[in-house]
């Protein structure tokens, strides 16, 4: 394969998780070359193209577009400005790979979706958990029907000390929300991946701020940096009660802060009206046998675990590289659609829509229209 068969790959945004996780991974494939990259700091663009050894740089994504002939964009630029260059860069004929969540609002992402669906480009929202065996089991299970009719979910990602310092993250105009928006995605979206996107009709949220404004944490700092508490204009906890139109309920909780017993938690429980499971450890729980409950006085609430004790490892994020590029072949999206994307936005919406009323509300519905 030559230079000019292979997938023409463009970087927008250069900071840290496109240095870790994306060009890395493309680098890995040998029918891909990223020719170009660019970020609003054209030094830092300058350096990131030297590092990777990438031929062109730009300090603007739109003259990047404009002059490199490009197959597809990574998108990774603070929350806020993911609908842009997601939208210039599919009208510029590329097949986009944005970062979570798809964007900062629901508005913005029905935007993106809608040009994904004019410019007949693929547009791929960044869920690399979708590859992680323990989210795939979880995910047959419901299929196969082991656990019968699933009608209560809970998702949970959580860490007891884990605010993000900078300002990407904890000033509300560059990332649009806080926890929710940065961990808690993950939490709505594995769990509605699994059970296969019911249809959200209301939802009852609340959000914290207990230690991103709290001088004395805000000195302690994180990850070796630290912040001030009045720069911190988002939440650090949120939670979320969901109503589907199955019958189907589920709580999400997340937050970037709190006295849990571990570092962290990252779970989905499932509960069925034959079983229940969760991701983490992962574990089915079924009632007994017929034959053998009838033996036994206790009946069915004697349930038998089983685990899962072993899982193959796999590298989430190439699996996402991987397979964003072997969508752009295949013509089609082969993990996490825009319109999938727009189903988990709709939920963080009116969570924090929720939270500001101190109400339940109404799940906004733009793929009905």
């Amino acid at each position: 394969m030559t230079f000019m068969d292979k997938i023409k790959v463009g970087i927008i945004g250069c900071g840290g998780i496109a240095s870790s996780t994306h060009v890395p991974n493309y680098l890995k494939l040998p029918d891909v070359s990223v020719v170009a990259c660019a970020d609003i700091d054209v030094s830092r663009a300058r350096d990131f193209a030297k590092k990777f050894n990438i031929p062109a740089f730009y300090g603007d994504y739109r003259d990047m577009l404009d002059k490199e002939s490009l197959d597809a964009v990574s998108v990774c630029t603070p929350n806020v400005a993911h609908k842009e260059p997601s939208i210039a860069a599919m009208k510029a004929g590329a097949h986009v790979l944005v970062e979570k969540p798809m964007a900062a609002s629901l508005k913005d992402a029905v935007e993106m979706w809608e040009t994904s669906k004019k410019t007949n480009r693929i547009l791929i929202v960044g869920f690399q958990t979708r590859f992680s065996p323990s989210i795939v089991m979880l995910k047959d299970i419901v299929a196969s029907g082991e656990l019968g009719s699933v009608y209560y979910a809970r998702s949970l990602h959580l860490r007891r000390w884990g605010i993000p310092p900078s300002p990407t993250f904890i000033d509300a105009k560059l990332s649009g929300g806080g926890a929710l928006l940065d961990i808690g995605c993950y939490a709505v979206d594995t769990a509605m991946y699994v059970l296969g996107f019911p249809e959200p009709k209301t939802v009852t949220g609340v959000t914290y701020a207990k230690f991103g404004k709290n001088k004395k944490y805000a000195e302690m700092g994180c990850w070796g940096s630290k912040w001030k508490p009045e720069d911190f204009q988002v939440e650090d906890m949120a939670i979320g009660f969901i109503r589907f139109e199955n019958g189907l309920s589920m709580i999400v909780e997340t937050s970037w802060a709190s006295y849990i017993s571990s570092s962290g938690v990252f779970n989905v429980v499932l509960l069925g009206d034959e079983g229940g499971a969760q991701m983490d450890p992962p574990e089915i729980y079924r009632g007994l046998e017929l034959e053998e409950l009838k033996k036994r006085a206790y009946g069915p609430l004697n349930l038998a675990a089983k685990p899962i004790d072993h899982f193959p490892n796999v590298d989430i994020y190439y699996m996402r590289i991987a397979n964003f590029v072997e969508s752009i072949k295949l013509g089609k999206p082969l993990f996490s659609p825009a319109d999938e994307g727009i189903i988990v936005q709709a939920i963080l919406d009116a969570i924090y829509k929720s939270a500001n009323l101190g109400r339940e509300v109404e799940v906004e519905k733009p793929w009905r229209s």
